[in-house]
C-alpha cells in the first residue's frame, strides 16, 4: 500500500508540474476553468475564524486552533524477566503512576490499579475552526485548500470575561484553583492561529474557486505555503514530504518484517533454553537470520509495487533482492560444507 501510494504521488506531482498554469489573483479567466493553476497573493477574510465555546477570534484569522490539556493520572509499566537453572522464565510487571498534562483523555478504568488513580471526563476538547469565507484576490478559497495551511503561530486570546470557572492567563485560559500546583482534572487552554498573509497556491480553478485538483490516478493536489514561491518550489517541497513519508513507512515495514522472521525462528532458541550460554548465542543468530531474510523480502516487496509503474526501478530492486538471496545462500554453503567434513 505504501509503495502504491508513493508511485501515485510522484506520478501525479510530476504531471501536475508540467500542467500547471500561471494565473493572476486579480482576474478569474474562464479559459483556466478546470485547470491546475498557480498564483500568489494575500488570502484574507471578512468572517474570521472563531471559537464558538470561548468566543475567541481576531481580525483576519483564517484558521484558529484550540488546544485543551487536562492534568491526569498516567500508568507506566516496567517488565523484568528472571530465569532459573532449568530454563524456566519468570516475568514480573511493575506498575507506577504519575501525573501528566495530556491533550487526550487517559482511560483510568483500564489501569491495573484504578483505585486512587481515577481521571474525570474532559468537558471540552481540542478543535480547529476555519474562516467560512476566504478570498485570494478574485478567487474564493475552498475549505479543502484552506485545510492544507498548517503554519500556525501562538495566538493570545483577548477576552475580558472568560467562561465561568476559567481564568485568563496571558492569552490562555485555566480551570482550577492554582495553576502553580495543578490538581487532577484541571484544564489549560491555549490557542494558535493562521492570520491573513501572502500565500502561494497551486490548486484547481473551478467556477472562480480554488479547490483541490484531482489527478488522473486520483491523487489530490492542493499546495499552499506562506510567501511568494514558484510553482516549481511548491512541487519540490511536496515531493520531499512524500519521500520522507515513504521512507518512514518503509522503515516501519522493514522493522515489522525483521520481528516477524525473528518470531518464526524463535522456537529454535527455546530448545536451547536449558543451557543459558547456548541460548544467548542462538538468540543472536536468530536475529541475524531474521535480518538477512528481511532485506531481500523488503526489496522484493518494494520492487513488485514499482514494477508496474516504473519497470527500470522495479527491475533494479528485484535484481538487488536476487543478489542478496544469492549472497545469503553462499554464506550458508561454507557452514554446510564444514559440517559435512566434520562427519567421520
Amino acid at each position: 500500500m505504501n509503495e502504491g501510494r508513493a508511485v501515485e504521488a510522484i506520478s501525479a506531482l510530476n504531471q501536475g508540474l508540467h500542467q500547471v498554469v500561471e494565473a493572476s489573483p486579480d482576474t478569474v479567466l474562464p479559459a483556466n476553468d478546470g485547470k491546475l493553476i498557480h498564483l500568489t497573493g494575500p488570502i484574507s477574510t471578512a468572517t474570521p475564524a472563531r471559537d464558538p465555546v470561548f468566543g475567541v477570534t481576531g481580525e483576519g484569522l483564517l484558521r484558529l486552533s484550540r488546544k485543551v490539556e487536562m492534568y491526569q493520572w498516567k500508568e507506566d509499566t516496567s517488565t523484568s524477566t528472571s530465569e532459573s537453572m532449568g530454563g524456566t522464565k519468570t516475568t514480573q510487571t511493575t506498575y507506577s503512576y504519575h501525573r501528566v498534562w495530556s491533550e487526550s483523555l487517559i482511560d483510568s478504568s483500564e489501569f491495573h490499579h484504578p483505585s486512587g488513580h481515577a481521571n474525570p471526563s474532559m468537558p471540552i476538547t481540542s478543535a480547529r475552526f476555519d474562516s467560512s469565507a476566504s478570498m485570494l484576490g478574485a478567487y474564493h478559497v475552498d475549505p479543502g485548500v484552506l485545510d492544507e495551511i498548517s503554519d500556525f503561530t501562538p495566538f493570545e486570546a483577548a477576552i475580558a470575561s472568560p467562561l465561568p470557572g476559567y481564568q485568563a492567563q496571558g492569552g490562555a485560559f485555566y480551570r482550577g484553583q492554582d495553576a502553580a500546583n495543578p490538581a487532577i482534572g484541571d484544564l489549560r487552554v491555549n490557542f494558535e492561529a493562521v492570520p491573513s498573509q501572502v500565500f502561494s497556491v497551486v490548486a484547481a480553478q473551478v467556477a472562480g474557486t480554488l479547490t483541490p485538483y484531482h489527478a488522473a490516478n486520483g491523487y489530490e493536489i492542493a499546495l499552499v505555503k506562506p510567501g511568494a514561491l514558484t510553482s516549481a518550489a511548491l512541487f519540490a517541497e511536496k515531493r520531499q514530504e512524500e519521500r520522507i513519508l515513504t521512507w518512514v513507512l518503509r522503515g516501519v515495514g522493514f522493522i515489522v518484517m525483521v520481528i516477524a522472521f525473528a518470531l518464526v525462528a524463535g522456537p529454535v532458541a527455546t530448545l536451547f533454553a536449558v543451557v543459558p550460554f547456548l541460548e544467548g548465542i542462538v538468540e543472536a543468530g536468530t536475529f541475524l537470520v531474521a535480518l538477512t531474510f528481511a532485506v531481500p523480502v523488503t526489496l522484493a516487496t518494494i520492487a513488485i509495487a514499482w514494477a508496474a509503474h516504473r519497470p527500470l526501478i522495479g527491475g533494479a530492486l528485484l535484481a538487488a533482492a536476487l543478489v542478496s538471496l544469492i549472497l545469503l545462500s553462499r554464506l550458508h554453503k561454507p557452514k554446510a560444507a564444514h559440517a559435512a567434513a566434520a562427519v567421520p
